[in-house]
């Protein structure tokens, strides 16, 4: 039999983890679909019944990362508490199969019905409303062109990869030690960038982060200079290998884990 992955035994892991965990991820959805209703409910109910598409990308590129990565850091919270950890690592799967489960729980599995429960919260609440004159009362697409909302399916992977590192790397506190761990990347990057850019463009610079359009001056116009298309490509490329790099450290990370 296959040490590192078997199919049967990969099954019969993730129904055992789905039945013991079922409760808690109903709980999650359910407070998920709250905040939903809440926050969507109340911009309609503020702008007369209407949903503006405004908000409704707004919101769904904001939560998405942000309640993704404090799922994924609850992920392996059990690898924290030494009664619970004997049990998880001692069970008779493989760490490569323990690691799949939770990925597909926390990335595949949440995205799915994240998109899934957006939409039916806000054709729910957009079927309460009416159309303001001028303006129809529609629901967010996902694929128009002219929309930034598919950008939440980029942010996402970059940290969900962070959390399920930090999740399985730290023995407490995962989301906030992951968090304050990830800004200050952030800020150290922006530090260098910053220096690095000036250096090489004779003018000042306004504002500048990493991945951004560069904003130049001379005191008197200013200027933003957009990167060309394939240098977005480039951009995505290293974005995936960085979470693949990342994804690989955590499993790397849990096959080192003791109790």
């Amino acid at each position: 039999m296959n040490q590192t992955f078997n199919l049967n035994r990969f099954a019969a892991l993730f129904k055992k983890h789905t039945v013991e965990n079922y409760k808690t991820y109903l709980m999650s959805v359910g407070v998920l679909a709250g905040l939903f209703i809440l926050f969507m409910g109340f911009a309609s109910f503020t702008n007369n019944g209407f949903l503006l598409l405004g908000f409704q990308e707004s919101f769904f590129i904001i939560f998405l990362p942000l309640a993704g990565s404090i799922f994924t850091s609850l992920t392996f919270a059990d690898l924290g508490d030494k009664k619970k950890a004997i049990p998880t690592l001692t069970l008779p799967a493989s760490h490569f199969e323990k690691y799949l489960v939770s990925w597909l729980y926390s990335f595949l599995i949440f995205q799915l019905l994240y998109v899934a429960l957006f939409y039916l919260i806000a054709s729910i609440i957009i079927s309460f409303g009416h159309d303001v004159p001028g303006r129809e009362n529609v629901l967010l697409d996902l694929f128009d062109k002219d929309r930034v909302a598919r950008m939440a399916f980029v942010l996402y992977p970059i940290i969900h990869a962070i959390m399920f590192f930090g999740a399985i790397y730290f023995e407490k506190l995962h989301f906030i030690k992951s968090g304050f761990a990830f800004f200050i990347g952030i800020f150290l990057l922006g530090l260098i960038n910053s220096p690095i850019m000036a250096s090489m463009i004779d003018h000042k610079i306004v504002g500048t982060t990493i991945f951004s359009p560069l904003t130049i001056t001379d005191g008197k116009s200013y200027w933003t200079i957009f990167p060309p298309e394939i240098q977005t490509q480039i951009i995505l490329v290293v974005i995936a290998i960085l979470v693949v790099i990342l994804w690989a450290s955590a499993y790397f990370r849990l096959k080192e884990k003791e109790v």
